[in-house]
């Protein structure tokens, strides 16, 4: 199904499955549930369906944005809000007043092709949906009805249906899951159509429900779902489930009072209902849901119950455009053509009013005694008939055809980006591939070429660190331990050396123990075997808890087994033999950005002991220890953060390991919060994370990990490029602040001189205090020989300046920084430092990322930049441009962002260079014409002037043109920076338009009126008359546009000298044409015109006197001819040590 940003039109859903009303409801007190009696039900499913509340069409989908009968209204208004095609439009009805020189055909038909060309785009894109949309509503799916097995088509399914999934089976509603062909319930799916994301995600059955595998037991189940309305939010989902089981077929008639445990408290009750399981309760949350679009991977079949359908659907609601961003040029342009509008206006004023003067004086006159008498309403008609007349004719002052030819340039420039050899990347085959697979061709994706022109003004940059900079590529270099540091990146598998020597303590083996189980046992990674190597792979979504997985696994500590609930593992003892172990998981309590760690619950098997194991950041799991000295005696605690500072300062990743013991009442005092959050439906998310820390608090440390992830190649050549273009690149990351700093230093964003001043605070007032500090020390170093400053702000700092209105001084110091490094960021804050910047200077910002935590602020920032890495596509969809490696964006700003606005730029003020000298012709001919209205060309030339005449040789400069070669301008930051400050476009460059305009239009009129002077004769020795004059005007002006277009190109290749011959060829045929088929001039001007001697000399002065003047204005990159002509290579002076100061109170 396409899903290319249309929002659908919303589907009703059938009365039964949807309330009108919310609901309140009462359950009762038991272990593990709280009484939820406030809580309002948005949405409630009852499974099995009745027969008579079956419908057809509830999971029907459009994602067309016409209908035969809304296509042309649509279409219309989608137009015409436009400015450019309503002031056209005038222009077209003009004519219909009677008085125009040109015929409503000529007039309209330039308008009419242009829409034309739009309609019929847009048709083949609707199309393609339409036909995807038919494919999506029309597939067969299994479904239980009443009892018996049946396909329905896929638009017919409806809320509470029983649908059996098949292997490798696409669903087409949003659904919870019953069962699954494995015994816990379990089930793998793929999201790729979600979040472009290919690695299997795995989802869990109802648990009391997962045993019911069979058709026959299936349709026992009787169900009352009641969850959240429909909503667009793919990662969450808040509802639980009343079940009851019974001994033959569930009963469709089953309702609310059916589910209440008051109604089956007696044996005689339950008999009468024929109840064998239930009635119970339990929470559904997204590990419990399969969405439309996901694929069923891995598991043979599951049986699911519908929830959403339609445009209820989390993926359907999510088809809704994003903001549209807008490029600065377009806005620009925009200035523009109200500017030349208000030159319209002007010659339109002129017009009328020394028409109107013309006709008075004719007016006074006709009152003579022997003179016709005229009539004021007369003078009123006429000068009504003038200002209809002289608007029509003066809408050519704006080039109709130049919206259309900008995004045909912007496409062709995107599809130049993609097919760039120097932006693509061959990535070997991953680890677990067939043998022999080829290497992969990761080609650049130019996702949005509305702003291709704004890469060449970006002034900040901001970065991601991990997947961005890096390369995304865990390998784990160290373990700390008891003291001990354990190098597994050089010696792989020594942590399980030490422990199977046999040499250490009884305490140290137990920690040890401790440490194996939290590897093991904390994380959501997945093993499998490859079908085709037969290896043991891992599979997850976070590489860092597969880079741990892999490495305990080295140690001989191997997971082998994962489902809902149990972990089973192999490790040896002291003595080297290996044992399977099992672990039941009782609870997993998740990571997300939040909270920065993630912990498990188990019960030991051996001593029958409940143990929290937890890792996570550093910063969250050191302050989160117990202050007893017994468990984390100070001396052991200073040497673990003595690893982790130096782990940091050489750029590695660090997680901090540690656990707690818990008692029986503790455990089942979470338990039941945990199991009453969990089945909340207001505020889950908070009632689970308060449940939480019931237990992880006064936790006792283990030891730490290191995990290496090296920078991409060329990482600090690129960065200090663009720092020597002028931009100023701010980097914001996860890790700890000392991590951030070496990551900046070895990148090349902290260089040799710079100062580096870090924001440390610990409250808001101190924030702003050490904020006013920072700038009195640059005002006051201001004389002072440096770099520049490198800002470096930790993110409870960062959540000071937000939370006390402190953005005004951070971007004060910021802009006086060459680099920003912010540290322990969110994702939330990521993009609201995007936004400070961007609302507060108003300057073109620049964000890249890899990964889904990296969306807001790729979206944020002006042009969004998403790296193809390893952590899903969800940036790369959400991108404005993306690409495999960080370097190519050096390549992608100073060539083809660079090239894209310079082309433009000269494609538009081109453009409306021409229509301005075309149409001013026509304004002088109005002084020698009794402003009578009457053309200089001929109807069809000025009709297609812009159309046909003049229109390929521009959008060849949108397409070809280039100043500088791609070489020079990857090795010269000074070019960039040109553009950037405006070199292609200002207010002089338009000048230079306008008095070329005006210019060329004077030397054409009069050059021609002079030659013509008061009698020339043609070779029949007839006085040359209107139809030749009209043929020399048309001639003369083309070839003035063109060597304008000659003086302005530099570098020529051979489609520029095609178009250019072929448009001229086109203009001469075109007249002969038209002469010949009886339209227009009198058969034979064109023959007499080209015999006259007078046109052949008049032709070269005229073009010479008008082009010689334009050398004035032509743009000279003095820089680039002096440093090509001196082949200077860029050299970097090597500066002084860098120099840490650390502002605080």
């Amino acid at each position: 199904m396409d899903t290319d940003g249309i929002k659908p039109d919303p589907t009703p859903q059938p009365v039964p499955q949807k309330q009108k009303k919310k609901l309140k409801f009462k359950l009762p007190k038991r272990r593990g549930f709280r009484s939820n009696e406030n809580e309002d039900v948005g949405w409630e499913v009852f499974t099995p369906v009745p027969p008579s509340q079956h419908t057809t069409k509830a999971n029907y989908i459009r994602t067309t944005k016409y209908t035969v009968v809304t296509f042309i209204p649509l279409f219309l208004y989608s137009q015409f809000r436009r400015f450019y095609n309503i002031y056209f439009l005038l222009g077209a009805l003009s004519v219909l007043y009677g008085s125009s020189s040109l015929s409503p055909m000529s007039q309209i038909s330039p308008l009419l092709m242009v829409l034309f060309f739009a309609a019929l785009k847009d048709l083949i894109e609707d199309y393609a949906r339409y036909r995807s949309d038919c494919e999506a509503n029309e597939k067969l799916t299994s479904v239980i009805r009443d009892g018996v097995a049946m396909e329905v088509k896929a638009q017919d399914l409806m809320n509470g249906d029983l649908v059996h999934v098949k292997k490798n089976e696409k669903l087409s509603v949003d659904a919870i899951i019953i069962s699954s062909s494995f015994e816990d319930g379990t089930c793998f799916v793929e999201t790729a159509e979600l979040d472009g994301e290919t690695n299997l995600k795995r989802r869990s059955a109802i648990p009391a429900l997962s045993h019911y595998q069979a058709f026959e037991d299936v349709i026992r189940v009787n169900l009352h779902i009641q969850c959240e309305s429909p909503n667009e939010n793919l990662l969450s989902y808040e509802g639980r489930a009343k079940y009851i089981v019974s001994a033959g077929r569930a009963r469709a008639d089953r309702r609310r009072s059916f589910f209440e445990p008051s109604k089956h408290e007696t044996p005689e009750s339950r008999d009468a209902d024929d109840i064998v399981d239930g009635p119970g309760v339990v929470p559904l949350s997204m590990s419990n849901m399969i969405l439309r679009g996901c694929v069923l991977r891995n598991t043979d079949h599951a049986w699911v119950t519908v929830v959403y359908t339609g445009a209820d659907t989390k993926i359907i609601r999510n088809l809704k455009k994003p903001p549209q961003k807008e490029s600065r040029l377009m806005k620009w342009l925009n200035w523009l053509v109200m500017g030349i509008f208000i030159y319209n206006a002007i010659l339109l004023f002129v017009s009328c009013t020394l028409e109107y003067l013309q006709y008075k004086v004719q007016f006074e006159r006709s009152t003579q005694w022997y003179l016709p008498g005229g009539t004021s309403e007369a003078l009123v008609t006429n000068f009504i008939g003038a200002l209809f007349s002289y608007f029509g004719t003066y809408t050519y002052v704006i080039p109709i055809s130049l919206f259309v030819m900008v995004e045909m340039d912007r496409l062709v420039q995107g599809l130049y980006m993609v097919w760039d050899t120097k932006m693509s990347l061959l990535r070997p085959p991953a680890l677990d591939a067939p043998p022999g697979e080829a290497p992969t061709l990761v080609q650049m994706r130019a996702n949005n070429t509305n702003l291709n022109e704004d890469l060449a003004a970006v002034e900040y940059i901001f970065s991601d660190k991990t997947g961005t900079l890096t390369q995304n590529e865990m390998r784990l270099s160290q373990w700390y331990l008891n003291g001990e540091i354990y190098p597994d990146m050089e010696r792989p598998g020594s942590f399980g050396e030490a422990y199977r020597s046999g040499r250490l303590p009884e305490a140290t083996m137990r920690r040890m123990t401790l440490f194996y189980r939290v590897m093991v046992l904390c994380h959501g990674v997945i093993p499998s075997i490859n079908e085709v190597s037969g290896r043991l792979i891992y599979e997850s979504q976070s590489p860092d808890e597969t880079a741990l997985v892999e490495a305990i696994a080295n140690s001989k500590f191997v997971l082998t087994k994962r489902s809902k609930s149990n972990v089973t593992f192999t490790a040896p003892d002291a003595s080297g033999n290996v044992q399977t172990h099992v672990f039941e998981v009782l609870h997993s309590l998740e990571f997300n950005s939040d909270r920065k760690r993630m912990s498990v619950i188990v019960k030991d098997p051996e001593t029958g002991k409940y143990h929290l194991y937890c890792k996570g950041a550093d910063n969250i799991i050191l302050e989160r220890l117990s202050k007893d000295e017994a468990q984390n005696p100070r001396h052991e605690i200073d040497a673990a953060i003595k690893a982790l500072y130096e782990f940091s300062v050489i750029g590695l990743r660090t997680l901090c390991i540690s656990y707690r013991e818990l008692d029986e009442e503790l455990y089942h005092d979470f338990k039941d919060a945990y199991e009453a959050a969990e089945t909340a439906l207001v505020d889950r998310e908070l009632k689970m994370a308060a449940a939480c820390e019931k237990v992880e608090h006064d936790l006792t440390l283990i030891g730490c990990t290191a995990i290496e992830d090296r920078l991409q190649d060329e990482v600090p050549e690129t960065i200090d490029f663009l720092m020597r273009c002028g931009i100023k690149v701010w980097l914001l990351t996860g890790d700890k602040q000392e991590t951030a700093i070496n990551i900046g230093q070895s990148s090349k964003l902290i260089q040799p001189g710079m100062i580096v001043v870090k924001l440390n605070s610990k409250t808001v007032p101190e924030c702003g205090t050490i904020l006013d500090d920072i700038l009195r020390q640059m005002e006051a170093n201001a004389g002072r020989a440096t770099k520049g400053y490198t800002l470096v702000v930790d993110g409870l700092s960062l959540g000071h300046v937000f939370a006390g209105n402190h953005q005004q001084k951070m971007i004060a110091v910021g802009v006086q920084c060459h680099s920003v490094i912010c540290c322990r960021v969110t994702p939330l804050q990521k993009s609201m430092v995007v936004n400070m910047v961007k609302d507060g200077l108003k300057k073109m910002t620049l964000a890249i990322g890899d990964g889904a935590n990296d969306v807001s602020m790729i979206m944020s920032a002006h042009v969004g930049v998403g790296i193809m890495g390893r952590e899903g596509t969800q940036a790369v969809r959400s991108s404005d441009f993306a690409f495999a490696e960080f370097r190519f964006l050096k390549r992608l700003l100073v060539v083809h962002g660079r090239w894209s606005f310079m082309r433009l730029s000269e494609l538009i003020f081109y453009s409306f260079y021409k229509n301005l000298a075309f149409i001013t012709i026509q304004f002088w001919f109005g002084f020698y014409s009794a402003w009578s209205g009457q053309l200089i060309y001929e109807e069809f030339f000025m009709t297609w002037f812009n159309v046909f005449f003049t229109a390929l040789p521009p959008l060849l400069i949108g397409v070809f043109e280039q100043d500088v070669s791609d070489t020079t301008a990857e090795n010269i930051p000074e070019l960039y920076h040109q553009s950037r400050v405006g070199q292609y476009w200002n207010w002089r460059l338009f000048a230079g338009v306008m008095f070329d305009a005006v210019w060329h239009s004077l030397a054409v009129f009069y050059g021609i009126y002079l030659a013509f002077g008061d009698g020339d004769i043609d070779t029949k020795g007839r006085v040359i008359g209107y139809w030749v004059g009209t043929f020399f005007f048309a001639n003369i002006v083309v070839l003035v546009v063109f060597a304008r277009l000659c003086l302005l190109t530099y570098h020529w290749v051979w489609a520029t000298w095609a178009v250019l011959l072929f448009s001229l060829a086109v203009t001469a045929v075109a007249t002969i044409v038209i002469e010949a088929i009886g339209y227009g001039s009198v058969v034979g001007t064109y023959t007499e015109a080209y015999s006259l001697p007078v046109f052949w000399l008049s032709l070269p002065v005229i073009v010479a006197a008008c082009v010689l003047p334009a050398f004035a204005w032509i743009y000279d990159s003095d820089i680039v001819i002096e440093r090509s002509q001196e082949n200077r290579k860029m050299k970097i002076n090597a500066g002084p040590d860098i120099e840490l100061v650390e502002v605080e109170q």
